[in-house]
């Protein structure tokens, strides 16, 4: 079954929407000059208002020396650092563009498009098709929307399915209503059994 990740969550009342609607992970992005920066105490504070069975994951930026020397980072399950990180425990290698080498066999790996890009419907459906070409857990990132996670999710065959400015009323504010819409999406077209790898 692909799972939902709803990340750059940013306010109490999406964290608990986001729960409500079905999430299997959430995202805290803590990346300082980014629209949905949250410090770590408040990361933290958010964190805390997920249940158990839903991951929570500290995004980071590309320092993986950063991540593990802050012990701030003790409260989530995951840690989601771009390009390879130092220690892969309880990682998420996420890269834009080409799947990173090295990484080891059951490490989730992240594949996102650009910053900002707004790709047109080919140069979407060439990322999905890379994806699909992953050996690793592949948790499908990059202009995923309600309208579009289902194709995403045939093409791809992720492990999960990440989403932020999809499903986002402004910067950092989420809409409920997309946000239930692309879980329910999302989880209505899973690869049944035979079909999952």
């Amino acid at each position: 079954m692909t799972l939902v990740k709803i990340c750059g969550l940013t306010r109490a009342q999406d964290v608990d929407a986001a729960v409500a609607a079905g999430a299997d992970m959430v995202g805290f992005i803590l990346v300082e000059d980014t629209p949905r920066y949250v410090d770590p105490e408040r990361a933290r504070g958010l964190a805390a208002r997920v249940p158990a069975g839903v991951r929570t994951v500290a995004v980071l930026g590309s320092d993986p020396a950063w991540a593990a020397s802050d012990p701030g980072f003790a409260g989530f399950d995951l840690v989601q650092v771009y390009d390879a990180p130092a220690d892969f425990r309880d990682a998420i290698v996420a890269t834009r563009g080409e799947p990173p080498a090295g990484v080891p066999d059951g490490v989730p790996v992240l594949l996102d498009l650009a910053y900002g890009s707004r790709p047109d419907a080919e140069t979407l459906r060439e990322h999905w098709r890379r994806a699909a070409a992953v050996r690793q857990p592949v948790i499908l990132a990059g202009s995923l929307d309600p309208a579009n996670v289902a194709d995403a999710i045939a093409t791809a065959r992720p492990w999960a399915v990440d989403t932020a400015r999809g499903i986002e009323a402004g910067p950092g504010i989420k809409d409920h209503d997309l946000m239930r819409a692309f879980v329910r999406a999302a989880k209505a077209r899973n690869p049944s059994s035979e079909e999952a790898r």
